[in-house]
């Protein structure tokens, strides 16, 4: 049946049938591509933030947020509106469509009929964050709209969308910078059985937020912060472990105590052939929305580090 009333819907879209207003026609369209027909409403859920620009989204492994939900759709006339579209091009597809489009159009007024003194969008439409696996969770899930009403509840996996939701969709969208890093002594040069400082640039605080406009009750905001650093060395030889703060590792000032930054100390030289130092930061995540616990991202940059021997010459 879906498929039936996409071809139907992008018929529709192609016709000269305008007599209804504009609300008639679902947000999708019916641009031909067999994704946007007026059966399919496009996404209204909408991201902003300073953590969601740039890069890629930081998305952890086993992290697996919605890719298909329910969102408000029509009023109780936008609906009869709809319906009576679909019914207008499907009954002029021949006379053996004369019946199935009426049938259906009866059926359609039969479940919305109860409702008609209510207000608000309370018909919900399935619609998918546009990835191949909304995609097929979009087709695998029906019906393809249901009645909601004004008070939606917050049930887990319903696939109404909720605050919870949009949390899960907001960390989704959560873009994080690459640590930068910043080597002492400077131009990534230093020597056996000294502190190679390693700083790490601090970065202000990521928000997204994610919200359906026009519907106060559908937002969702996090905060990332960066908590925490690891220095790998790659199996490079050392007199004593990376030493780390739990604060971040600051850039080296003159004068700089070795127990308030973050240091290596190498036990052997490495002979004309750099080794490599990656640095692995770590941002925890919290939302506004209650019960809601978020995976924290990792992002990881790495660089190169010579390390000489100190000579010295003896007089005699």
């Amino acid at each position: 049946m879906r498929r039936l009333l996409a071809a139907i819907a992008l018929i529709t879209s192609m016709s000269a049938w305008t007599a209804l207003p504009a609300s008639a026609a679902a947000p999708g369209g019916g641009s031909g591509d067999g994704k946007n027909f007026d059966v399919y409403v496009k996404n209204l859920v909408r991201i902003k933030g300073s953590g969601a620009k740039g890069g890629k989204p930081n998305i952890p492994v086993n992290f697996d947020p919605p890719h298909c939900w329910y969102q408000p759709q029509y009023t109780y006339a936008e609906m009869r509106q709809w319906a009576e579209r679909i019914r207008f091009a499907w009954m002029h597809q021949g006379p053996e469509d004369q019946k199935p489009a009426h049938d259906w159009y009866e059926d359609i007024l039969e479940q919305i009929r109860p409702h008609a003194a209510e207000t608000g969008k309370i018909f919900w439409f399935l619609t998918d964050d546009g990835t191949p696996a909304g995609w097929d969770c979009y087709m695998s899930t029906d019906p393809f709209w249901i009645y909601v009403g004004p008070r939606p509840p917050a049930i887990p996996n319903d696939k109404i969308i909720d605050p919870t939701d949009l949390a899960l969709i907001a960390r989704a969208n959560l873009t994080l910078p690459d640590p930068v890093i910043r080597i002492n002594p400077p131009g990534g040069r230093s020597f056996v059985g000294l502190e190679t400082w390693v700083g790490v640039q601090r970065q202000a605080p990521r928000d997204v937020i994610a919200f359906v406009p026009g519907f106060p009750g559908l937002f969702a905001r996090i905060v990332a912060r960066p908590t925490k650093v690891l220095i790998d060395v790659h199996g490079a030889a050392l007199e004593e472990p990376p030493h780390v703060l739990a604060g971040g590792c600051p850039t080296y000032r003159r004068g700089m105590d070795v127990s308030n930054g973050c240091w290596v100390k190498y036990k052997r030289a490495s002979l004309g052939s750099p080794y490599q130092l990656t640095v692995t930061q770590t941002w925890d995540v919290t939302t506004n929305v209650a019960g809601v616990n978020l995976p924290p991202g990792s992002v990881s940059s790495s660089t190169t580090v010579m390390i000489d021997e100190i000579q010295s010459n003896v007089t005699r």
